[in-house]
């Protein structure tokens, strides 16, 4: 052994060790296979959802596109008649000035649409027994512990805050003397997930290139028309461009005179771009943007691309897609009123009606259904 090795041995011999067994552990987990059999293809690690759920929000909260399909789904799922009926104990929390269900159902359609998930939180107040109800980004959940035999058996769910420790909710499993419960819900789902998925994951990145592709054109079109002053002179010494540089060095205005002699030549010179023939690109990204949200693009405001027939037949599939969405949306809400009720010893009974979704042939077959059967009948004694 030479001295070098010694010294290393003796001074960074543990330090080594430890070097090689995280190398040897890396190896190990890219060819071996993690005995708890989890897939790291179905269930995503956390950072890489918090990663997209962070890209999600700040491209909802800046891209007007992205904005316009969380708040479309909003207004055709939540829609214009929200009508709620149960039991007196469901009517009293629905009604109730802390909980203000009718004015929450928005913002709990927005979240779903966002992040793919709703996190709520049922408090109870132990005085009147009422129950309040809360809501948590789906952000601030980092795991959520399910039952070893059975994944959709949810145990409780980890908060991120500012202690290292963050906070354990109980699930809708926890005794009924708990005060406080989480209940969590899902959409687009993948078999073998926990997590539910946003609505913008498959347009996210369609929606970041398009705010490029945009600003790029602004540019262009701004500094198309920009051109700068190439004054050639002739012969000319070092002394006598420094000094014409002074003399230069603001450039003349717009509609001045310029008088040089004949060893003194100006020239304006401007970018050669052209910003033409560029209609097609935007469009193309547009058009992945409305196939991966399921959106047509008459109903982002361009209107010119599709006349009445053809947006008649690409709204249908919308519309189904919305109803979809307002019967998964309707039950995500009456089980929250029930889970309350039955934690209270009271009848669960809730339930929630939303104004149907309806493509326009739909609307007008029902208004001729409708119309037929209030249509009076003939007598049939006074025809015989």
């Amino acid at each position: 052994m030479t001295i070098r090795s010694w010294l290393a041995d003796r001074m960074f011999g543990s330090l080594i060790e430890e070097r090689i067994q995280q190398a040897v552990k890396v190896m190990d987990d890219d060819y071996w296979q993690n005995i708890s059999g989890d897939d790291p293809h179905v269930r995503r690690p956390w950072f890489q959802r918090r990663e997209q759920l962070e890209q999600i929000y700040t491209t909802a909260r800046t891209n007007p596109l992205a904005d316009r399909i969380i708040s479309l789904t909003t207004d055709f799922v939540v829609g214009d008649t929200v009508e709620f009926t149960g039991s007196p104990y469901a009517q009293a929390l629905w009604d109730d000035p802390q909980n203000r269900m009718a004015q929450r159902l928005y913002r709990w359609s927005d979240e779903l649409t966002r992040s793919g998930e709703l996190f709520v939180v049922l408090s109870r107040n132990p005085a009147g027994g009422m129950h309040y109800v809360r809501e948590l980004p789906a952000l601030m959940i980092d795991k959520i512990e399910v039952d070893q035999d059975d994944a959709e058996t949810e145990h409780r769910y980890h908060q991120l805050t500012n202690d290292a420790d963050g906070r354990w909710w109980p699930s809708r499993l926890a005794p009924l003397g708990t005060s406080q419960i989480m209940l969590h819900y899902a959409i687009n789902k993948p078999v073998g997930e926990t997590r539910g998925t946003s609505d913008l994951a498959q347009v996210v990145n369609w929606l970041d290139r398009y705010d490029m592709w945009l600003e790029d054109r602004v540019r262009i079109n701004r500094y198309k028309g920009a051109y700068l002053w190439h004054v050639t002179i002739e012969n000319a010494l070092p002394a006598t461009i420094k000094a014409k540089r002074q003399q230069y060095s603001r450039p003349p205005t717009s509609g001045s005179i310029i008088v040089s002699d004949a060893s003194e030549k100006w020239e304006a010179v401007s970018p050669n771009i052209d910003a033409n023939a560029v209609e097609a690109d935007g469009k193309a990204l547009r058009l992945m943007i409305a196939a991966g949200s399921g959106i047509p693009l008459h109903f982002l405001g361009e209107g010119e691309s599709a006349t009445r027939a053809t947006a008649r037949e690409m709204g249908t599939a919308t519309f189904r897609h919305f109803a979809h969405r307002q019967a998964i949306f309707a039950a995500i809400v009456e089980d929250v009123i029930s889970v309350a009720c039955r934690r209270a010893g009271q009848p669960d009974q809730a339930e929630l009606t939303l104004e149907p979704i309806m493509s326009e042939d739909d609307r007008l077959a029902q208004e001729a259904t409708s119309a037929t059967r209030k249509a009076p009948q003939p007598d049939q004694e006074s025809d015989l």
